[in-house]
């Protein structure tokens, strides 16, 4: 057969410059699990940098006794900093949550005289 025929046979249309990036209907698209992942990353690297912040409270160990306005004094530094990265900034205000929520505890233990030191 003539070059034509064969043309009349391929009903496929003609392929792209690979520059360009069209997706096709039969493509899958990459799962959205990926952002999540690493936003999820990000607040606990956030979670993790007030853990070492904390460990500032060891140059003033007196300070261990009033750490929640004591981390107000790095708290509020790293927020403003980071405020611009979400999932930091999440990780920070979630872990100052668990810390002064785990030191109104203790203070309750202590003031409950359940616990002596």
């Amino acid at each position: 057969m003539s070059e034509d025929g064969n043309k009349e046979r391929n009903n496929h249309p003609p392929e792209e410059d690979a520059g360009t990036s069209t997706q096709h209907p039969n493509e899958q698209s990459p799962p959205p699990e990926q952002p999540r992942q690493s936003h999820t990353l990000q607040v606990l690297k956030g979670i993790g940098l007030l853990l070492l912040l904390h460990l500032l409270l060891f140059l003033v160990p007196v300070a261990f006794f009033f750490i929640s306005i004591a981390q107000l004094v790095y708290l509020i530094p790293a927020l403003i900093l980071l405020r611009k990265n979400k999932g930091i900034f999440q990780g920070l205000l979630i872990g100052a949550g668990i810390t002064f929520l785990l030191n109104a505890a203790c203070f309750g233990l202590l003031l409950g005289g359940n616990f002596r030191l």
